[in-house]
């Protein structure tokens, strides 16, 4: 009876003995597959770094790129503007040969084309006069039958300069009285003029003229000649 009770008891204890060993089992392999994610989750994130730190290396070499461009991009404006400057410069030292080359040309194809003159009875490029001790000069004069254009040139024409030259216009009589009854036909040429100048002269009673596609072109006409 004793040995049936020693019997049981050793089953019982390989029973709980083969529990306790498949638990452990099976808890060890749960500590495995933790360790496993845990392990996974490392490397992802040293993966995120790594592309992070990546994605930090190609923005910064992106940026010292553009620096460089930006650095390259300024040298290269300040050259062109120098090199502005100088035609600038240039195109103010040659004022003379515009006025002769492009302004005056001009004037005589409008005097015809446009103001309809029959014929041109004198042209004059910087026509000076003196009188009562004074001199003054226009920069072109086309004479015609029944009326006379005065041409003036000015490089960058400002409001200033529109009203300087009505009243250069208002006096022209005073140095010409010879032309006293024709029509005075005052233009201010321009390879640009503003759009507040071309209002300003448009009131003063002057024509604007500035180069158009082709060739020089009178902007306000119509303004001018339906008042």
């Amino acid at each position: 009876m004793a040995s049936v009770n020693v019997e049981e008891r050793v089953d019982r204890l390989e029973a709980v003995f083969g529990q306790f060993m498949t638990e452990l089992v099976v808890l060890s392999r749960k500590a495995d597959e933790r360790d496993k994610a845990a392990e996974e989750r490392h490397q992802a994130a040293e993966e995120r770094n790594r592309a992070a730190e990546e994605r930090n290396r190609a923005a910064e070499e992106r940026m010292a790129r553009f620096e460089a461009e930006m650095l390259d991009f300024k040298t290269e404006m300040r050259a062109s503007k120098r090199e502005l400057d100088k035609k600038w410069g240039d195109l103010a030292n040659k004022l003379g040969t515009i006025i002769e080359d492009v302004v005056a040309p001009n004037l005589r194809r409008l005097a015809v084309e446009h103001f309809g003159f029959p014929v041109i009875e004198d042209f004059m490029v910087r026509r000076s006069r003196r009188r009562a001790g004074q001199e003054t000069e226009f920069d072109a004069l086309v004479v015609g039958p029944a009326a006379v254009i005065l041409g003036e040139a000015k490089t960058s024409p400002s409001l200033k300069f529109a009203d300087e030259f009505a009243a250069k216009a208002a006096s022209f009589f005073d140095w010409f009285p010879e032309y006293q009854g024709r029509r005075l036909l005052p233009i201010l040429a321009s390879w640009a003029i503003a759009a507040p100048v071309v209002e300003r002269l448009t009131s003063l009673g002057i024509y604007a003229m500035q180069m158009g596609e082709d060739t020089m072109e009178l902007t306000n006409a119509a303004a001018l000649e339906k008042q």
